[in-house]
């Protein structure tokens, strides 16, 4: 039996490893997977103590029962490759598991969304970033430079948007009720931070917006039409690597249905926008199965 196939029938642990949250997952087989409670997140690898903590966070999801393999998509993987390494390397004692596989968070959506092909994911959520994958295996990373310096047209950055309305005496009826509604008096409080997690709490704001913007509110449309054009800047900048005929959207702002994506289409024309084919945990999933692809450029594995 050939290690991938021992693989197909062993379970395995596979975990999103985000900032705030991580999701995870045990798979016995490439069509079987068991989802287990999402816990807390990690600050990221490029931060000091990220390995320790990245560690911490991976060990609190994993089940009781004994798994042959890990694979995980942890944040900050990418900027710091030698951590990568260096979990890897400390998840099977950790773990129990006698092989792991470490990419960027980025990375497993972008296996989950594409099923392993190249080609471009937009990834819109609190944050937003563009992830082109060549099929020579070059990876890049569009954007995703966090709340302060980038992550144009995410949900934080529509939720700074209306803070930005209110705080310049501009917000009109519509998107000043939402404010007040999610937010209460004290708004401007949240509107003067400039921490990471104040991103996630403006990122609040959108579901709220969207119900203005479906109502008709002119203002909050203008919100979501800025957002459009900063993400198709930011998709347009991914295609150049790649020439990619085909997007994907994913994170929260995909959940904002048809309306949205035909703004995209409507700026980014030139390409089809196609629905994710999965998650970042089948992308872990993939991980266990396939060295071959792409991707595997910036996966870091290690056997116990």
């Amino acid at each position: 039996m050939t290690e991938a196939n021992r693989f197909q029938t062993s379970p395995a642990l596979l975990v999103d490893l985000g900032k705030t949250k991580t999701a995870a997952a045990v798979s016995r087989s490439a069509v079987s997977r068991r989802d287990l409670p999402s816990a807390a997140g990690a600050p990221g690898l490029s931060t000091p103590g990220g390995l320790a903590a990245a560690t911490a966070a991976i060990v609190a999801v994993r089940p009781a029962d004994p798994i042959a393999a890990v694979t995980v998509g942890a944040a900050g993987a990418l900027a710091a490759p030698e951590r990568s390494a260096e979990l890897a390397a400390a998840l099977p004692s950790a773990t129990g598991a006698t092989h792991s596989a470490v990419t960027s968070d980025a990375i497993t959506a972008h296996l989950g969304a594409l099923g392993g092909a190249p080609g471009v994911v937009l990834i819109a959520g609190t944050g937003a970033a563009a992830v082109a994958v060549t099929r020579n295996g070059a990876v890049h990373v569009c954007d995703g430079a966090g709340p302060e310096q980038g992550d144009r047209g995410s949900g934080g950055w529509l939720g700074r948007a209306a803070l930005d309305l209110m705080s310049d005496g501009q917000a009109q009826v519509g998107v000043r009720a939402v404010v007040l509604d999610v937010l209460g008096p004290d708004w401007p409080a949240l509107a003067a931070r400039t921490d990471a997690a104040a991103a996630a709490e403006r990122g609040r704001l959108v579901p709220g917006l969207a119900r203005a913007w479906a109502a008709g509110d002119a203002q909050a449309e203008q919100l979501f039409q800025q957002a459009a054009d900063q993400l198709a800047g930011t998709v347009r900048e991914a295609i150049g690597y790649d020439d990619a005929d085909q997007v994907a959207l994913i994170g929260g702002l995909s959940g904002l249905g048809r309306r949205f994506l035909d703004l995209l289409a409507a700026k980014v024309p030139d390409v089809k926008w196609i629905r994710p084919a999965g998650d970042a945990l089948d992308g872990a999933a993939l991980l266990l199965t396939r060295q071959d692809l792409p991707h595997e450029s910036v996966v870091c594995r290690s056997a116990a």
